[in-house]
């Protein structure tokens, strides 16, 4: 039989072994606590860059009450207002300068370059008034007439390459009312963020039925047009043998013959304007 002594001592060790046990039990425990933190975090983490990727970002500006409606639709009609638009052209049709946008609709850039400065893009860079600029002072007086056509830039590397064709269509469907214009500056003002999948037929449709007098089921007809699609491809074709490869990119020609197109957001209007005055 063992002694007093040795049974303490072995009632000691196996107390002494519990402990040891049951403090690996906690450390273990407050491992996977932690990995867990770091797993759910890093499932967030993913979660996030799926939804950013696939459509994520700054929803588009449309606006749903007539109050809102109103507040976007009305600075674009008092812009427009009175000025004659034919096709993709606004402006005097005898004007001695021809100003082309070659231009992407998704595009911001495209957008900052149409905004007034009071407005700001979907990534919040201020309108740079430059456009508005041209059509109130240029436009209006007879001094230019400025014309739309497409580039596909911003569309064709972003989430729906494919509606490129169904965008720029739309605005042309437009233009068969005399209306492109309204629906560009719309577009513009109503855009989402780039990169993200808010371009599908639901917002072309909202676009053109916030168009004063347009004709909205002729419009719809007229928007899946081959004819029309195959201008966008002929409009991007004639871009390429250009070598234009940006939007927005100006061409400004004139009497006296081409200036240098202006590739990107001008730095000023005063820049477009003395490339206008160079032609003249």
């Amino acid at each position: 039989m063992a002694s007093r002594t040795r049974q303490k001592e072995e009632a000691r060790a196996r107390r002494i072994a519990e402990e040891q046990a049951r403090a690996e039990q906690d450390r273990r425990r407050r491992r996977l606590q932690t990995l867990g933190g770091v797993v759910l975090i890093a499932v967030a983490i993913i979660a996030v860059a799926i939804a950013v990727s696939s459509g994520g970002g700054s929803a588009p500006k449309i606006p749903t009450t007539k109050k809102q409606i109103g507040k976007t639709v009305g600075p674009i009609n008092a812009l427009l207002a009175g000025i004659p638009q034919s096709g993709n052209t606004l402006g005097n049709p005898k004007a001695k300068v021809t100003v082309t946008e070659f231009g992407d609709l998704e595009c911001s850039a495209c957008d900052q370059f149409a905004l007034p400065t009071n407005k700001t893009t979907s990534g919040g860079v201020p309108g740079s008034g430059i456009e508005n600029q041209l059509i109130q002072n240029d436009v209006r007086s007879g001094k230019i007439k400025l014309v739309y056509r497409s580039l596909d830039t911003a569309t064709g590397n972003g989430v729906t390459p494919a509606m490129f064709g169904p965008q720029q269509a739309a605005a042309e469907a437009a233009g068969l009312q005399d209306k492109e214009w309204y629906y560009v500056e719309l577009f513009y003002n109503e855009q989402g963020a780039e990169g993200t999948n808010y371009v599908n037929q639901t917002y072309l449709d909202k676009l053109a039925q916030q168009i004063p007098g347009l004709n909205f089921s002729k419009w719809l007809a007229d928007s899946k047009s081959p004819t029309l699609l195959s201008q966008v491809e002929h409009d991007n074709l004639t871009a390429a043998a250009k070598g234009f490869n940006t939007t927005p990119t100006l061409m400004i020609t004139g009497p006296k013959g081409e200036a240098p197109a202006i590739s990107g957001v001008p730095t000023s209007y005063s820049v477009v304007e003395s490339k206008i005055n160079s032609v003249l």
